[in-house]
């Protein structure tokens, strides 16, 4: 891209990486997404991501679920 102005210099990405297997764990999903990635930023796209595993997150359908566990 020397010199080139990228079309999608003004995009991001997120990546989010919902495999079972912490950090810093092989995960097969990561790799996948490690490609993708790397041809995303190759365009100038910024990217992030997130590996849900290492998060505490909390699911649920209710609007306030401390009152459901």
């Amino acid at each position: 891209m020397s010199g080139e102005i990228s079309a999608y210099g003004d995009l991001r990405a997120l990546f989010i990486n919902c495999m079972l297997k912490r950090s810093p764990d092989l995960s097969h999903t990561q790799g996948l997404m490690d490609k993708s990635i790397a041809l995303m930023r190759s365009q100038g796209v910024a990217v992030d991501t997130v590996r849900f595993i290492d998060h505490d997150i909390v699911t649920g359908v209710y609007p306030d679920m401390r009152e459901h566990g």
